[in-house]
């Protein structure tokens, strides 16, 4: 942990504010624009390590140079791909113009080089072979990138090493499409303009003629010529003489100035060096293939390995930097500010972070999460779960039972065989009409069951039976015969419209 006081952090590492980015010290400088460290400073704690390009004041200015800067991020933006440094925003403030992209911590191969040659420690051929296969694997990406299904032929046309970034993990990348040219590209080079590093251009791009992959694929055959040699290829004090190396002077193969190299590798080199574009490779995925059938391939930890022999003081001194940065109260008491939701933010209240009080950078991630512990919600067990799961149940049977009622009530109802008969038997209307009529009439008064009038309260006579001849068990036979004949139906209706029940049916 790096303990440090906010004056003192101020002092050594100054930076300055754009946006809602915080610029830091530069990493590297360029003939249009240099490289910052910088940070990202979002709300509620976040913040992210960039790398921003600054366009310089003296281009700034300048229309076709703003176009051209500003290509550069729109056209890197359609390149996704692990070899390729990615860009994440460009901001215009305050007369300044940045492109903001992802931080890469690692060292251009340039400096691996030359770090390299100063050390006498050569990196071993399946080492080159491995980075420059990432760095080409990279530029066709970019080649093949397409945008709405339409191919946008984007040619990098400034391969070097100073744009091959080799990564602390094993990782290469290429950076700065910065004079890319594409077919949808907004602003284009006027005709007969040469842009570029003269020792690594094509001879159709010195030629102003026009360029596609082959560009590059010549520029990634310099670059990787010259990390195996350990030399310059077209290198002159004069640009004039320069050119014409380039243009007509015979190039040697690596073998004949390195001993022990695979002639294999004499036949790739050489190739991606032809002078016609169409003696070169077609893409500079068949490049990279061809070199790693010829030598083999390291593995990343091997390329990781030569970084950090070749670049241990600069990282060391970078990762210093970073540490301190975000460790810093200046960092953090920056970017951790959380929006006041009403009146003032319960974590400015509560976290020592922010008691207006601290002066060294003592914050780590720990206290920050306690800090942060109250506004975060726990995640709930099973057993907090218990009465939503009751009261779930609850629910589903109360729903259950309102569908079983509704369904009861909206069932037909069937009538017993007791109800129908009871049902027929029972006078219309206007027979207990005429029948209470005839009542009132009579002063007798009606007498009813279920709505049904009876007979009147006069007792009924019983007339008496005869003494009979006729043996018993016939007379029963007839008897019964007789009354189920009399007794259908059981009643007669008198002169005054009343049913009256037979004698003979009781």
């Amino acid at each position: 942990m790096v303990a440090m006081s906010v004056a003192n952090l101020a002092k050594r590492y100054p930076h300055r504010d754009v946006g809602r980015y915080r610029i830091y010290s530069e990493l590297a400088s360029g003939g249009m624009a240099t490289v910052h460290l910088g940070c990202l400073l979002g709300s509620a704690g976040f913040s992210k390590l960039v790398a921003i390009k600054c366009l310089h004041q003296q281009f700034a200015a300048e229309p076709s140079f703003v176009a051209m800067f500003l290509d550069e991020a729109r056209l890197a933006s359609s390149i996704n791909h692990p070899n390729v440094v990615a860009s994440l925003d460009v901001v215009v403030e305050d007369g300044e113009l940045l492109v903001v992209m992802e931080y890469v911590h690692g060292e251009t191969l340039a400096n691996l080089l030359r770090s390299s040659r100063l050390t006498n420690d050569a990196p071993r051929l399946p080492v080159v072979a491995r980075a420059m296969c990432d760095a080409l694997e990279g530029l066709h990406a970019a080649h093949v990138a397409s945008q709405a299904g339409r191919c946008l032929n984007i040619v990098h046309r400034d391969v070097s090493p100073q744009n091959i970034m080799v990564g602390a993990d094993g990782n290469t990348r290429v950076l700065d499409f910065g004079i890319a040219q594409a077919a949808m590209r907004s602003q284009v080079t006027a005709a007969g303009t040469i842009k570029g590093k003269l020792a690594y251009m094509s001879p159709e791009q010195i030629q102003g003629r026009a360029v596609d992959a082959g560009t590059d694929i010549f520029a990634a055959g310099v670059v990787l010529w010259e990390a195996i040699t350990g030399r310059r290829l077209f290198y002159a004090a004069d640009q004039r003489e320069q050119v014409e190396m380039v243009l007509t002077a015979p190039i040697p193969a690596p073998s004949s100035i390195v001993a022990g190299l695979p002639p294999a590798l004499d036949g790739v080199v050489l190739k991606a060096l032809e002078r016609e574009r169409g003696a070169r490779y077609e893409t500079a995925h068949d490049f990279a293939e061809a070199l790693r059938k010829a030598v083999g391939e390291g593995s990343r930890g091997q390329v990781a390995d030569w970084v950090r022999r070749a670049a241990k003081d600069s990282l060391a001194r970078r990762l210093e930097q970073l540490q301190a940065l975000e460790a810093s109260a200046i960092h953090t008491q920056a970017s951790m500010q959380l929006p006041a939701i009403s009146g003032s933010s319960p974590l400015a209240a509560t976290s020592p972070l922010f008691d207006g009080t601290q002066t060294s950078a003592t914050v780590t991630s720990a206290t920050v999460t306690r800090s942060m512990a109250p506004l975060l919600s726990p995640e709930p067990t099973w057993r907090d779960r218990i009465p939503w799961l009751v009261a779930a149940f609850g629910m589903l049977a109360a729903v259950l039972a309102l569908l079983i009622s509704r369904s009861e009530a909206n069932a037909p109802t069937v009538p017993s065989p007791i109800a129908s008969v009871a049902a027929a038997q029972r006078p219309s209307a206007t027979e207990r009409a005429v029948a209470a009529v005839a009542a009132r009439a009579d002063g007798v008064p009606e007498v009813s069951i279920d709505g049904i009038p009876l007979a009147s309260a006069e007792p009924v006579k019983r007339v008496p039976l005869k003494k009979s001849t006729t043996p018993v068990a016939a007379a029963t036979t007839t008897g019964a015969a007789t009354r189920a004949k009399s007794c259908n139906p059981p009643y007669r209706i008198d002169a005054a419209g009343v049913r009256r029940v037979k004698p003979e049916c009781l």
